[in-house]
């Protein structure tokens, strides 16, 4: 069996590479570290902003040349992202949820110096992200946005096994200009087992133990295929034998209703991406919502939500009102939160002390809108101000490196 001629000279590190026929005996199917890396057709591909790249399979015998940066990155977002840094991490979700689209394909699979085929089954199904209708890379009319995620299925009888296991296939989306599965390398799509990241990759030959969630992303090259995986596209999964058969499979946009993605309606889950200073033009308030890690050896994962709103009393000076609430955060995130204000006054004889205000429920309707809903107590004494039902707040900025859209 052969390589299609793209993907012998798109693909391999040798630009003409042919494969013997599966059968006892044969080398496994060889590995491709970095598709564009690979292919004299491709190396034009070049980093659009100073990253540090693995290198190519070429380039691991020769000594590395030192560079000039002695500190890593700071925390920013992936320009070349295909969904809101917010959406998703790790780790990914082991069961679809929703809409999907599946079917199986037979796959090369190695037990020992042997080749076999081993079906697996692939499905793909996306999961509801913020809608704040921002203009982002990946969404530039500010519709709604989702992460794409594929899986990759053993039989129940093979799973986890290591002395026989199938080997990664290639997946390639084609999508409005770019649709020439066989001789355009911009099919070429970066798939991850975990989100949010940048370069990395799980190549075409690694070696599929488990049954495993990927993300599908792009490769952060200004010359490779950029997709935006919320529009309709065709995925296609290719064993790369010219004779064996692929699986297309098309996926339609995403058109969240609230049968099919109930999430895409909800409130967001309250974490570190809501931390943010926010704000009421017309009340002249300003909030200042923080997310602390508040965990102990009990509650690993307890979250502390701090509350400080500057507002004024009715003389119409400023005065706070504060709370705090800690919360353990479920698999589906907490998207409803409670929390015990209290006003800053001075006591007699003293400094600033807090009393009883009343509550505040804290919901997170997007990105870019917080409700707070206020129930202050009875018999608040003048001048702090009392008022009640929910007041809407406008994000003014993001932490760095934790950017909700």
């Amino acid at each position: 069996m052969t390589r299609p001629a793209f993907l012998a000279v798109a693909l391999c590190a040798a630009a003409a590479v042919s494969l013997p026929a599966l059968a006892a005996g044969d080398a496994p199917v060889p590995a491709v570290d970095n598709a564009w890396q690979a292919s004299a057709s491709v190396n034009r591909l070049q980093p659009s902003r100073q990253r540090a790249v693995a290198p190519g399979a070429d380039q691991l015998a020769t000594p590395k040349v030192a560079g000039s940066n002695t500190y890593p990155g700071t925390p920013m977002a992936n320009g070349f992202r295909a969904y809101p840094p917010s959406c998703a991490t790790d780790p990914l979700p082991d069961k679809p949820s929703g809409p999907t689209w599946s079917n199986t394909l037979d796959i090369p699979a190695r037990a020992g110096g042997n080749i076999y085929l081993e079906p697996v089954t692939i499905t793909v199904w996306r999961l509801a992200c913020s809608s704040s209708g921002s203009a982002v890379p990946y969404n530039p009319d500010g519709y709604d946005n989702a992460i794409t995620l594929v899986r990759v299925d053993r039989r129940s009888e093979n799973e986890g096994s290591r002395d026989h296991f199938p080997m990664m296939p290639f997946f390639q989306v084609a999508q409005g200009r770019i649709t020439d599965f066989v001789n355009d390398p911009k099919t070429l799509i970066r798939v991850a087992s975990e989100p949010n990241t940048v370069i990395s990759e799980v190549p075409y030959g690694f070696a599929l133990y488990d049954s495993t969630t990927f993300v599908l992303e792009n490769y952060p090259y200004e010359d490779a295929g950029y997709f935006t995986y919320s529009d309709a596209f065709t995925l296609r999964i290719s064993t790369g034998y010219a004779d064996l058969p692929d699986l297309k499979l098309q996926i339609p946009a995403y058109v969240p209703t609230e049968n099919t993605y109930p999430d895409a309606f909800a409130f967001l889950p309250i974490d570190g991406y809501a931390a943010a200073q926010w704000q009421n033009q017309e009340f002249n308030e300003g909030l200042l919502l923080q997310v602390a890690e508040a965990y102990d050896a009990q509650h690993p994962y307890r979250r502390m939500l701090i509350f400080d709103l500057l507002t004024v009393d009715t003389d119409g000076n400023p005065i706070w009102l504060v709370g705090a609430s800690a919360f353990d955060p479920s698999s589906s995130g907490v998207t409803s939160l409670d929390v015990d204000l209290s006003y800053l006054g001075q006591a007699q004889g003293s400094g600033f002390e807090q009393f009883p205000w009343g509550k505040a429920t804290i919901n997170l309707a997007s990105c870019d809108e917080l409700w707070v809903d206020y129930r202050p107590n009875a018999n608040v004494p003048e001048p702090v101000p009392v008022f009640e039902g929910t007041t809407t707040y406008a994000r003014v900025f993001s932490a760095n490196g934790m950017l909700c859209e």
